[in-house]
């Protein structure tokens, strides 16, 4: 399983808690070829984003990571129609209390520009290894909740 990243800007008029909030039962259909333009956001979806991994739900205009979810599917390439899907909703874990870019994220490479942009984004294991203990710590209320979707790994 791989950890990822997936950046919004939600000055463009979408927010992830139009995901978390959503009461649709079944996948939900997470970016499209033109909202996802980078090329290698486009070939990390298309090469290397697999069923079952881990995605950080990371609104950029705001710094912070809101929320975890897994994708539900395979990457896809253009012209499938979204090129991935998220789990339901029901599934995903919305935080409590959202991570910082500065302190909570300043240890991980997706957060800067070394890394480039780019909606998708690698996040390595020892980086997630130590967000993962941020994330449980800030929000010890969600604690189960989070252990179980993390588990998955």
């Amino acid at each position: 399983m791989s950890v990822w990243v997936f950046k919004i800007n939600t000055k463009r008029g979408w927010k992830f808690d139009q995901y978390f909030r959503c009461r649709a039962p079944g996948v939900y259909e997470m970016g499209d070829e033109g909202w996802i333009r980078s090329a290698a956001s486009r070939r990390f979806l298309r090469e290397e984003v697999k069923r079952g991994d881990l995605f950080l739900c990371y609104e950029a205009d705001r710094k912070e990571v809101v929320g975890v979810a897994r994708a539900a599917s395979h990457g896809r390439d253009a012209g499938q129609g979204s090129l991935i899907d998220f789990c339901p909703p029901s599934q995903a874990v919305r935080l409590e209390n959202p991570l910082k870019r500065k302190p909570d994220l300043d240890h991980i490479l997706a957060f800067s520009p070394k890394r480039g942009r780019g909606t998708v984004q690698r996040i390595d294991g020892d980086e997630f290894r130590r967000l993962r203990r941020i994330m449980l710590k800030k929000n010890a209320g969600q604690r189960d909740q989070l252990t179980r979707l993390l588990q998955k790994e």
